[in-house]
């Protein structure tokens, strides 16, 4: 009897002693794939894993060969995610704003009309044609920058002069083509209008030049950002992802994560092209945060508000010194042939323009919302550590500085063997060349943000400029030894401590709709950003160590619980 309860002693002891040590000792981990050895053991003679060394393990050399492949994939999964969802903000931004300032053009052009309509003079569909064709061409220039803005202007001009001549025009007979042709050739020898066309010409380049060059700048950043999608992971960054990610399980802990200073830094060395440009980049973002600034303060509102004041006034030159003018006519063209059916080829315009404003945010507004959304950016390449480790859930907590794998096990993390980066010549190259494009967009908005506050201060007589200088950037002309152009390049080796302190509708559409047109606004009121990506499932996310131990101390408890049991009985 007393063999019996002691044969029952052992076999429960030993069902204890065996849960004990599946929880508490270690396991193969079923992430690690079918190349993993079938239990935790020494290991395998000619086989041993190279990074992931313990003297028990349950990899192979083969198995790593396939973690390291798994683990590259994965993170530059995780950072192609990052770069979409920067681009999307970035092209949203972009199209929001071709919107808006599409609408600008469209309210001028709308005021135009509300204006001419209320004239005693009756207009003619020609003059509704030539008045749409100059806006729809203005707002293509502004929104697309494929036209030249002197050549819509004199188109404007050319073929408003027989119009306006028939103003002069007693019996209100209509010009005939020849006459008007020639009028057109010889518009600008004649020059009816004065200097208004030249004159308007330097005012809508100042207000709109600006406005181009923040959408260039957007899609130049967007255009930026797919070239640097492009970079490789450096040398000897799939064996940091391999140790981060994988030699925990190797070692059989699959409920340990890695330690929060070793996944930013292990990281910052896997993006060292990216954390370089960012100086770079950062600067590009300030320039276009104050050529922001800048259009916000311009004159571009009040003069969508009041355009047709200037093409009236320009107008009525012609009108006010028609003899000097008629004169020139006769001399380039000859005595005016006229139809002989008065308005046979000029039917009257009849319809109503739309009543409702197409801009419905004030300038200001819309700028303000547009510089939080560029600023959101400022830090991107730079943040990509920092996002991937706390937002993608990729390392421990900061807190969990003792409890969590450090790259060789679990404890404190003190730092990585080597401090030196391999870069390809290739990789260099790629990133000189995208530093000199960025150079060369800082020096193109500085100058251009630069030159309209000397337009400004001639024009008001004083130096005011536009704001938002006093942080001494618009001193920096941005080269590349004084504003940061991301020095510490040289060939193919790069020395660099990297630590976590661095840090369809007609020509005259306008006129002819009288419906109010769809609203494509969106809420300003709130900031822009990159959005999160969906939360990956990393493999070390599945627990943590403490409860591992926590389970690991009951069982040991119960153990000697057990024990004490047995001696007393």
């Amino acid at each position: 009897m007393a063999s019996v309860r002691a044969l029952h002693v052992v076999c429960l002891f030993t069902f204890l002693l065996s849960a004990w040590r599946i929880d508490c000792q270690t396991t193969c981990s079923e992430h690690l794939g079918a190349r993993k050895l079938p239990n935790f053991q020494t290991p395998l003679q000619g086989k041993e894993p190279q990074v992931c060394v313990s003297n028990m393990t349950c990899c192979t050399d083969q198995t790593e060969d396939t973690l390291r492949v798994k683990a590259a994939k994965k993170m530059k999964t995780l950072i192609d995610t990052k770069y979409t969802a920067a681009k999307s903000s970035l092209l949203s931004l972009l199209d929001e704003l071709k919107a808006y300032f599409q609408r600008v053009v469209r309210e001028a052009h709308r005021q135009t009309a509300v204006f001419l309509l209320s004239t005693p003079k009756n207009l003619t569909m020609a003059e509704v044609t030539v008045i749409s064709t100059f806006f729809k061409d203005l707002e293509n220039y502004v929104v697309d920058g494929k036209m030249d803005l002197q050549d819509i202007v004199n188109t404007f001009f050319r073929d408003s002069f027989p119009l306006v001549l028939e103003y002069v025009n007693p019996s209100g007979k209509t010009v005939a083509d020849t006459h008007r042709q020639c009028l057109k050739t010889n518009m600008e020898t004649i020059q009816p209008f004065g200097k208004r066309p030249a004159h308007l010409v330097g005012i809508y380049e100042q207000i709109f030049q600006p406005v181009r060059e923040l959408l260039s700048s957007l899609k130049f950043a967007i255009e930026l950002m797919n070239k640097a999608q492009q970079f490789n992971f450096t040398s000897g960054c799939k064996k940091t992802l391999l140790q981060m990610e994988f030699c925990s399980l190797c070692q059989g802990f699959d409920k340990v994560m890695p330690c929060y200073s070793y996944c930013k830094e292990g990281l910052r060395r896997c993006l060292s092209s990216e954390i370089l440009l960012q100086t770079k980049w950062g600067k590009f973002i300030e320039n276009v945060y104050l050529l922001s600034e800048s259009i916000a303060n311009s004159n571009l509102e009040n003069l969508s508000n009041t355009m047709y004041k200037d093409l009236w006034d320009a107008a009525m030159l012609v009108l006010i010194q028609k003899h000097s003018v008629m004169k020139q006519v006769l001399d380039k063209c000859g005595t005016p042939q006229y139809i002989n059916t008065p308005h046979s080829k000029t039917s009257l315009y009849t319809k109503s323009v739309a009543s409702t404003p197409h801009v419905k945010i004030r300038l200001f507004s819309k700028m303000d919302s547009a510089k939080l959304k560029v600023l959101a950016q400022k830090s991107f390449y730079e943040g990509l550590p920092e996002e991937l480790c706390v937002v993608e859930e990729l390392s421990a907590r900061q807190e969990d500085s003792e409890d969590c794998w450090n790259g060789k096990s679990i404890g404190r993390y003190t730092g990585l063997e080597s401090s030196d980066v391999e870069m390809s010549t290739q990789e260099g190259n790629h990133l000189k060349l995208l530093m000199d494009k960025l150079h060369e967009k800082n020096r193109e908005i500085r100058k251009l943000i630069t030159d309209n506050e000397v337009n400004e201060a001639d024009e008001s007589g004083s130096s005011s400029g536009s704001g938002g200088q006093e942080n001494g950037s618009a001193d920096c002309v941005e080269d590349d030894e004084d504003c940061g152009s991301g020095g510490g390049w040289s060939g193919n080796k790069i020395n660099n401590e990297i630590t976590e302190e661095d840090s369809t509708k007609d020509s005259d559409v306008y006129l002819v709709n009288g419906t109010k047109e769809p609203s494509n606004e969106v809420d300003d009121t709130q900031g822009g950003g990159v959005p999160n990506a969906s939360q990956s499932g990393n493999v070390l996310a599945q627990g943590n160590v403490s409860s591992h131990l926590a389970s690991c101390l009951f069982n040991i408890l119960a153990l000697l619980l057990f024990l004490l049991l047995i001696r007393n009985w």
